[in-house]
């Protein structure tokens, strides 16, 4: 059951957040028309199975691999939805057998619904496994502008029912809540998610402030204990839906469902944190991505997103500058300005070992990945 939205509450917790009062009661009354007289999403039913609710998308790539392969060579209008079908790879016999099984094995996952996961005592990690020093995001996601690129001087704004950019046509994420940017907010709801990937769905997940903040490989300071505070108030003070062919509609989802403080701003704060249940939904089917935390931390925000958006397909057609502006939520109006900074961040991601290589060529983003310059070594 849903638990009934507490306007005053929500709105007192955002203040102790460190958000303005009137910021906060302008957010908590958008969050709670938001969330007003909505109830389970029917699409999510225990008398409905994951793989009813899950099924294969006709525009879906299937499970991404941590890195991009080579652009082919036909372009892709920007925005268009990716739906050309991949020639299969040739692999041994035992890869194959390998393959069928964990195929086997995620079938009988994805055909559990959400209170059945939850009376299995499942966890994030059984949906959707990735090792302790990678870290994961719904694909979905990292074809968003969910989490925004701009100047750190820059408000952020409040959005009510927002429309977010995604680059599928066929996928609607509406957003109600402060503004998240990839600069903090995305590192801090990646962290979180390994830390609850193996607690079971639903229960409460408790972590340090202090260990939060050297997962993050940020200082160990006032400053960066009410930074990461203030980054989980608005990974928290949000409500969206997401419509998908893959999965029908999810109503109210939030990042974060709830979380509380406790010692704050001391080394001893510790932190209660719930995952949204109806995450499983964005994970499950290997709709995701998996990456090296210690290599993706250290991007520059938009590096970062290009990454997110790169790896989120196996094959990705040429990335337009202007689709790539609209996934950042960049505002730049300086065709000249975003394309060098695109570049930069090209050279950035391929230094860091992400990829083997990415460049802009015209107006576009190409990418190959490692094992394209692996077998292209060994003809």
């Amino acid at each position: 059951m849903t638990q009934p939205f507490d306007e005053e509450e929500f709105k007192k917790t955002l203040i102790e957040g460190g958000i303005d009062p009137a910021a906060a009661a302008e957010v908590a009354a958008k969050t709670a028309r938001a969330r007003a007289g909505q109830t389970k999403p029917a699409l999510v039913s225990p008398t409905k199975s994951f793989r009813e609710a899950l099924g294969p998308s006709p525009n879906s790539d299937g499970p991404a691999d941590t890195m991009p392969t080579r652009a082919p060579a036909k372009k892709q209008q920007a925005g268009a939805s990716m739906t050309a079908k991949k020639k299969p790879r040739k692999g041994s016999a035992i890869e194959d057998v390998n393959a069928k099984v964990s195929e086997a094995k995620q079938r009988a996952l994805i055909q559990r619904t959400t209170e059945e996961i939850k009376e299995a005592q499942l966890s994030l990690f059984d949906l959707a496994p990735w090792d302790d020093d990678m870290r994961a995001m719904p694909n979905d996601y990292g074809r968003s502008a969910l989490f925004t690129v701009r100047n750190k001087r820059q408000k952020r704004m409040a959005y009510e029912q927002k429309a977010i950019y995604h680059y599928n046509n066929d996928v609607l994420i509406t957003f109600t809540g402060v503004e998240l940017r990839a600069d903090d907010d995305e590192l801090v709801w990646q962290q979180v998610l390994e830390y609850a990937k193996r607690f079971t769905v639903g229960e409460p997940v408790y972590f340090s402030m202090y260990q939060l903040l050297t997962d993050l490989d940020w200082p160990i300071n006032g400053h960066y204990y009410d930074k990461a505070e203030a980054s989980l108030t608005r990974l928290q003070a949000n409500a969206m839906q997401v419509t998908s062919p893959r999965f029908g509609l999810l109503d109210s989802v939030s990042l974060i469902d709830k979380f509380k403080i406790v010692n704050r701003g001391t080394k001893k704060a510790m932190c209660r944190v719930e995952i949204d249940q109806k995450m499983v939904y964005l994970f499950a089917g290997d709709h995701y991505t998996k990456f090296v935390w210690s290599k993706y931390r250290k991007l520059r925000p938009i590096t970062r997103r290009l990454f997110d958006y790169l790896a989120s397909h196996r094959e990705p057609y040429p990335l337009k500058l202007e689709t790539f502006r609209l996934i950042c939520g960049s505002e730049s109006e300086r065709p000249a300005k975003w394309k060098e900074q695109t570049k930069e961040a090209c050279k950035e991601l391929t230094d860091s070992g992400l990829v083997a290589y990415t460049w802009v060529n015209g107006d576009s983003v190409y990418c190959e990945r490692e094992g394209d310059r692996q077998r292209a070594e060994q003809v």
